[in-house]
């Protein structure tokens, strides 16, 4: 129970692995449906929770794999976190970049479709921000945490 049941490099392996293929798919969906957390805590959150689950359920791992394994998810959490400080190029293949929703008050319907917006999900964002009429906004932005920003026109 408390030694390895798998090598070193398989636990590095199959973390890195996991983590690696679950921040490539939070790559592709749409921002809006990743909430506040930034995609790679988000990775880190879903793999700790299951990872956790395993050891309370006793599953077949040892301890110290399931120690190991979360060790090896949050360094990838942490490593891709100054990667993105350090090296401030390398956002936008970490993390989407924000998109323009509405621009001089008029809609990017692309932009929309892309991010698979609905005019009244905008529409009540606006709303929410005591916007009633789109001719009214200068910019709306979908950022990279799902939230829409929104510049008035003065």
């Amino acid at each position: 129970m408390f030694s390895l049941e798998t090598p070193l490099w398989e636990i590095v392996a199959r973390g890195s692995l996991a983590y690696l293929a679950v921040a490539c798919v939070l790559r592709i969906i749409p921002k809006r449906t990743a909430g506040n957390l930034a995609p790679n805590d988000i990775i880190a959150l879903v793999m700790i929770g299951n990872l956790a689950a395993a050891a309370v359920l006793g599953g077949s791992r040892s301890i110290p794999d399931i120690l190991l394994l979360l060790l090896v998810v949050l360094l990838w959490d942490y490593a891709f976190d100054l990667l993105e400080y350090y090296f401030p190029k390398t956002r936008h293949i970490i993390q989407d970049s924000p998109t323009v929703l509405v621009r001089d008050g008029m809609l990017i319907r692309r932009n929309l479709r892309k991010e698979k917006v609905t005019e009244q999900e905008l529409a009540a964002s606006l709303r929410e921000q005591g916007i009633e009429d789109m001719a009214r906004v200068k910019l709306a932005v979908l950022e990279v945490d799902g939230r829409i920003s929104v510049i008035r026109k003065e």
